[in-house]
């Protein structure tokens, strides 16, 4: 009795397309998202008692993983996963390090300056863990892994990350609509690019999105522990010229930080990773 070979789907449009087919995912990402995350509210309105916007916050949280799953599945068996991957562990302790790393100037500037900051209530950290799960999976998880796929000189790797990054930093000029300053929409573009490119290299290089989820929640908790320019997520306190140097040397640190963990020398080590992830052979060259 023959075994059944397991069939890959084809994906014509995805596979003749990148630009449509990273721009389909991402738009694909944020509706499925929202549409199990309206349904996974409406259910855990009646199980859980906290507010509606915090029971929102955690259906789409849940919106986020089950859009991994249902992108997983879309590809099987071609893909392997976003978020399994070999030595998942070590990366993780590594996300939590470059988490240290990366903030510790800014820390030891609020020290000095005596920033007010709050402490984080239940409401702030599902708002960070929304942010660390829903803008992973639509500017990361997908796209990302997506182009990866299509991708077959690991000398584009650095545009991967670039291309990503540009898009999540870009996407934050919208919060002028939400009321922020213009000037702090600026400057939140820009360091929002800065760690798109930085969450990118991490997740490219770990072949897991779980720690760029991991570090940008606990970024974002920090974050929005700083009452003096943070409101409700939104950037929108009057920026004082420490408040700008302080984020643009954050940024330039989230590059350097983007470049050590993609620098050059592991560009087959990373394409050996998404060979593995996409089931495909190893023909990088």
């Amino acid at each position: 009795m023959k075994t059944r070979e397991k069939k890959i789907i084809n994906h014509k449009i995805l596979d003749k397309h990148w630009l449509i087919g990273t721009i389909g995912l991402m738009l694909w990402g944020a509706i499925i998202s929202n549409v199990v995350a309206s349904i996974a509210s409406i259910v855990l309105n009646r199980i859980i008692p906290l507010p509606t916007e915090d029971i929102n916050y955690i259906g789409l949280i849940v919106g986020a993983f089950i859009t991994l799953c249902i992108y997983k599945r879309w590809f099987y068996p071609e893909y392997e996963g976003t978020l399994k991957t070999i030595n998942l562990g070590r990366w993780i302790i590594i996300g939590f390090i470059i988490v240290i790393i990366w903030l510790l100037p800014d820390v030891i500037t609020s020290l000095i300056l005596k920033t007010n900051f709050a402490p984080p209530t239940l409401h702030s950290v599902l708002m960070a863990c929304v942010a660390g799960t829903v803008e992973e999976t639509i500017f990361r998880g997908l796209p990302a892994s997506y182009l990866m796929r299509q991708i077959k000189k690991k000398s584009l790797i650095p545009w991967v990350v670039i291309a990503t990054g540009l898009v999540f930093g870009l996407v934050h000029a919208a919060n002028i609509l939400a009321g922020a300053r213009i000037d702090s929409s600026i400057l939140q573009v820009v360091t929002a690019t800065c760690s798109g490119i930085m969450f990118a290299a991490l997740f490219l290089r770990s072949g897991s999105l779980l720690p760029s989820i991991i570090a940008h929640t606990i970024n974002d908790i920090y974050a929005f522990m700083n009452v003096d320019l943070v409101s409700e997520g939104i950037l929108d306190g009057a920026l004082k010229t420490s408040d700008i140097v302080l984020n643009l040397v954050l940024s330039v640190v989230e590059l350097v930080i983007a470049y050590f963990i993609l620098r050059p020398s592991v560009w087959d080590e990373v394409m050996e990773t998404w060979d593995r992830k996409w089931n495909r052979p190893n023909e990088s060259t």
